[in-house]
């Protein structure tokens, strides 16, 4: 009997090891830079297609191996939106488009955990958007080789999405 509940606690505890082994197994691979190669949509079909509003963004994505990340993606064009006009001197329409510029930059910073076998959560501490500050959004994740593919639990604008990143 004793032998019994020894095997069934061994067993137990390697259940419980293989499980710790994975997540130390994906946490060092999160580790590093990553910079974005597509962001996708999931049509009707089930296929993923290129997210049109998202053609020619730029982004980063970086793990530091202690719990914390950052992110920043911008849209087409950004880096190259002439900001050195004096703010005083725009007219309305060009405050406008600086106003559109601004906002479509997705920037946050957040702490981060590993929660299940494909899923890491980000609690934001700060972000472009300050109502995003202090929320916790939830990522399945799958390593291809050197390719990051993160898929957001939550929905996008109505949409399903996922972004791809490769290792720099």
């Amino acid at each position: 009997m004793n032998l019994a509940k020894l095997a069934l606690l061994l067993f137990i505890a390697g259940i419980f090891s293989a499980c710790s082994k994975n997540d130390q197994t994906a946490e060092k691979k999160f580790h590093g830079m990553w910079s974005l190669d597509k962001y996708e949509t999931l049509v009707a079909s089930g296929k993923w297609i290129p997210d049109t509003a998202f053609i020619g963004a730029t982004g980063h994505i970086m793990y530091d191996g202690k719990g914390h990340m950052g992110v920043q993606i911008n849209r087409k064009g950004y880096k190259d939106f002439d900001v050195s006009k004096n703010i005083d001197s725009l007219d309305m329409k060009n405050l406008k488009d600086l106003a559109k510029l601004y906002r479509s930059n997705f920037t946050y910073m957040a702490e981060y955990k590993i929660t299940g076998t494909n899923t890491i959560e980000h609690k934001k501490f700060s972000a472009t958007n300050p109502m995003d500050w202090g929320t916790t959004v939830t990522r399945e994740f799958e390593f291809k080789g050197d390719t990051l593919i993160l898929t957001p639990k939550e929905m996008v604008n109505g949409n399903k999405d996922r972004l791809i990143w490769i290792k720099n």
